[in-house]
């Protein structure tokens, strides 16, 4: 009777094993069957949003489900990625990621690691530009350093503390040998206005997010750190060009909790490669300037790890430096 109970119990825990193996196939097959929250770690109007903008369409259309913005703003995007992480990696929740995600770690500012996210592809990768108020008559880097015409303390804004605008902003001052008190303001949108309103100086930040300032003129780009030109902005020279050694570019991407079951991450692979050539896409990709350079699988995680290891050690320079 003993042995006839035990090999019930071992027959019953085998098929719960089965059926729950079962349940989790076709529940990954059946993906998605409810609408999609994509975290944007950032304001309304900047760089993060204008990303799931303009995947919006081509997912819902491959995707057969809403997608749903959601604006987690503060802390320099940890608010943001915080959310992202601790939600379920069930495919239901993503998130626009960038260098932001290196330069927290590095920053010692949240209890996450760049490791704790599934990073699904990336798009493009624009430079970080330092641009001013036009207003102020500063038509070069040459202008505001030593000797130059506007040689002075400089206010220059970022968004958020330990954002990689917050680092890109200290290492370019560091690097040009200029006079900057950085100052850190809660998104992109708010450090624009601020220049704007003749409050600060100008900011060290990625171009999508000054698109609408830089075409009207009302901002002078005047360098920027990628290590060729960039093609929205052509005539403004890089860092290397000034003698500089950097060549850092901010990327446009999207992750999920760690943890994604493949068969859920393929059909997320699957719908954001035909979201990067959807011409709607595609179009206001290329409005900004810039060409999409879709990347996925081991080439983008060597790229996020690669970066990761450049940007962290610097995050923790300045981090050291401003304790």
């Amino acid at each position: 009777m003993k042995k006839f109970a035990l090999k019930k119990g071992c027959v019953a825990i085998a098929m719960a094993v089965s059926m729950a193996t079962v349940s989790s196939t076709v529940m990954a097959a059946d993906f998605p069957d409810d609408d999609i929250t994509f975290i944007s770690p950032a304001s309304p109007g900047g760089g993060s949003d204008y990303l799931i903008r303009s995947l919006q369409e081509g997912l819902e259309k491959d995707l057969g489900v809403n997608i749903i913005p959601q604006y987690l703003t503060g802390g320099g995007g940890a608010i943001g990625f915080m959310k992202a992480m601790q939600a379920r990696p069930n495919g239901y929740t993503v998130v626009a990621i960038d260098n932001k995600v290196f330069t927290q770690q590095g920053m010692g500012n949240v209890n996450f690691k760049y490791e704790d996210f599934d990073y699904l592809a990336s798009f493009y990768s624009v430079p970080y530009v330092l641009a001013v108020n036009s207003k102020l008559g500063i038509d070069s880097v040459e202008d505001i350093l030593p000797g130059g015409e506007h040689n002075r303390r400089l206010k220059i804004g970022f968004a958020g503390i330990g954002s990689s605008t917050h680092i890109m902003s200290v290492l370019v001052g560091k690097e040009l040998g200029a006079n900057f008190d950085t100052i850190s303001y809660q998104g992109a949108p708010d450090a624009t206005a601020a220049v704007m309103g003749g409050h600060i100086d100008g900011v060290v930040m990625d171009p999508m997010d000054l698109r609408s300032a830089l075409e009207s003129g009302q901002m002078k780009p005047l360098v920027v750190t990628s290590g060729e030109r960039s093609d929205s902005l052509p005539d403004v020279p890089t860092m290397k060009e000034l003698g500089h050694d950097i060549d850092i570019s901010n990327w446009r991407g999207v992750a999920a909790p760690k943890g994604m079951d493949e068969q859920t991450r393929e059909r997320w692979l699957s719908a954001l490669e035909k979201a990067s050539q959807d011409p709607t896409f595609v179009k206001r990709i290329e409005q900004l300037g810039i060409q999409v350079n879709f990347r996925s699988g081991e080439e983008f995680d060597q790229y996020v790890d690669d970066l990761a290891q450049e940007l962290i050690p610097v995050a923790q320079e300045v981090a050291s430096e401003n304790s």
